[in-house]
């Protein structure tokens, strides 16, 4: 076994014990989308020189939403933008789901300091119909900590409480997240850093009681040939999945359909 294979071995291993992995991104690439992040930003505000982490003190709370979501859309129709959230992490989306992939939009969060306007409480993803056959990949824009970050809570864990909320249909995620505080991971990055999860655990955020803003993205990657969600609704491919790093056979086989001569 080589280096580089024991290495790879070494890093998987974390993703099944702990559900997440931490690791430095390509510094050129995520230089280059966080210059696109800050245009847009300037694009879409009065802010002639935004200001990431104190971003609330230069915009009303009353307009975060509308910002936000104009920011959004220009950010996925760049192609520069989504193209180098790629390659800022290839080699370890490479490595969990493969490079022949599709993927979701990119969405992006902000969360102001006391805003309790943009939370996600505690949840798993395939709950509402997306595959558990995706890595979701999370960049913050500056260094985050505490509830100014999110929050993990590991597999083994996260079936435990999974079986729970299955045995009692009463049972809220939000009375879960107050009982099960001890076992919930904090997530703590430099800027510069990001987080490859399994969104198959529990996972969230609370009220940012820090005194910085944050500014993150996240986006789902999967291999396009694994199993989809077997819930029949709008979170498949074509919707929410969209083909992205496809080889040359499978666009050969989509170009001429040899199925229809048997």
């Amino acid at each position: 076994m080589n280096l580089e294979t024991k290495k790879n071995k070494l890093i998987t291993n974390k993703l099944i014990k702990y559900g997440y992995l931490k690791f430095k991104l390509k510094n050129k690439e995520f230089k280059h989308i966080k210059q696109i992040l800050i245009s847009s930003i300037k694009k879409n505000t009065e802010i002639k020189k935004p200001n990431l982490e104190k971003f609330h003190n230069q915009l009303n709370i009353v307009n975060l939403n509308k910002v936000r979501l104009n920011i959004f859309k220009q950010l996925n129709n760049k192609k520069a933008f989504v193209n180098n959230v790629y390659y800022s992490s290839r080699k370890y989306i490479d490595l969990f789901v493969g490079s022949e992939l599709c993927k979701s939009d990119i969405n992006l969060s902000i969360q102001l300091p006391g805003d309790k306007s943009s939370l996600l409480e505690m949840h798993t993803d395939f709950f509402s119909g997306e595959s558990q056959y995706q890595v979701n990949l999370w960049i913050p824009f500056t260094k985050v900590k505490k509830t100014q970050s999110l929050f993990i809570i590991n597999p083994k864990e996260s079936i435990k409480i999974l079986k729970k909320i299955k045995n009692d249909k009463n049972l809220k995620f939000s009375d879960i997240e107050k009982n099960y505080k001890s076992k919930m991971t904090w997530i703590n990055l430099n800027e510069g850093e990001g987080l490859l999860f399994s969104p198959n655990c529990l996972h969230g955020n609370v009220v940012n009681k820090e005194k910085n803003t944050r500014w993150s993205i996240n986006v789902r990657y999967k291999n396009l040939f694994s199993p989809f969600s077997k819930i029949k609704n709008e979170k498949n491919i074509l919707s929410f999945y969209k083909p992205y790093t496809l080889k040359a056979i499978t666009l050969f086989n989509l170009e001429y359909n040899f199925d229809e001569i048997n």
